[in-house]
């Protein structure tokens, strides 16, 4: 009931849809058949009116009920129309999962919200394993794909023509000191159809607390849709709803997700594949996704 609560806007417009098409197709049956005799004459026209009034009532509530459970059932929603019979989607799920896209056996591109200084240390210090970017490493690693060695490697391989400043010891205590420009995507190649574009979004202080401001935020954005224009070669792309730590209310969690959206609709020339932007299945109760347009 929580999930259709949070989606409750978005549902009673559909229910109000269905019952004034329920209504007009009384409509027309009254035309071939009196209904008006449903209801006694004997009865004052004020009593026909309440009961006309909460049967209609009744009628929506049903609707509202039914269009619940069958949303309930619905995880992905489609959002926009793009190039080439391509479409934004926006649903619940695991975006390791490879049934967020549409074509499980296709090549898809994960992107992975890191740090700009590319750390692969996954020690809860500098990296978390609880963040995207150490779940996917420690995944790589468990793999047997990457050693933290080789994917450092890697990594610097994939950034040489790419400009970054120094950071000194004071500026970073620990990891990499390479910064590089907020935004940047590295496309990773992963194991079997995954590749990971790891996108450069948070900056380290000189206390190693991870943060974004809001104009960061906003660059980073543009720059991923224009890397997933270039770097996608048309396979689709599932985008984890990232920059939630710019704030901690559930309500800023749904303001990002609306920018996300609106950033790629003003986009959607550039958009050349399928995009899926995932909210965790945690946050179903909590992230509202049917009304997002």
């Amino acid at each position: 009931m929580r999930y259709a609560w949070i989606n409750k806007e978005y549902i009673a417009k559909i229910a109000s849809t269905i019952t004034g098409g329920f209504y007009a197709f009384l409509g027309f049956i009254g035309t071939l058949v009196p209904l008006d005799e449903i209801l006694s004459d004997k009865m004052s026209i004020w009593i026909r009116g309440l009961i006309s009034a909460a049967i209609l009532v009744g009628i929506w509530c049903l609707f509202f009920v039914a269009v619940s459970i069958y949303m309930t059932r619905k995880n992905r929603f489609k959002v926009l129309s793009a190039n080439n019979g391509h479409a934004l989607y926006l649903q619940y799920g695991n975006i390791f999962d490879a049934n967020e896209v549409i074509d499980s056996s296709q090549r898809r591109n994960i992107v992975v919200p890191v740090n700009r200084c590319f750390d692969t240390h996954v020690d809860n210090h500098i990296v978390s394993a609880q963040t995207v970017h150490g779940a996917t490493f420690n995944s790589l690693y468990a793999s047997g794909k990457y050693t933290e060695e080789s994917l450092s490697m890697t990594i610097g391989k994939l950034l040489k023509n790419t400009s970054y400043e120094s950071l000194s010891e004071e500026e970073k205590p620990e990891g990499n000191r390479r910064r590089y420009p907020v935004g940047t995507v590295v496309d990773l190649p992963g194991y079997g159809t995954e590749h990971f574009f790891l996108w450069a979004l948070s900056t380290f202080d000189s206390n190693l607390k991870a943060h974004t401001s809001m104009q960061e935020y906003a660059l980073a954005v543009q720059k991923l849709i224009e890397s997933c224009n270039e770097e996608s070669e048309g396979f689709p792309v599932v985008l984890p709803l990232v920059g939630t730590g710019l704030s901690r209310t559930k309500k800023d969690q749904q303001a990002v997700l609306k920018y996300l959206i609106n950033a790629f609709r003003i986009n959607k020339d550039e958009i050349n594949c399928d995009i899926h932007i995932v909210v965790r299945d945690d946050m179903k109760n909590e992230i509202a996704i049917m009304n997002i347009k």
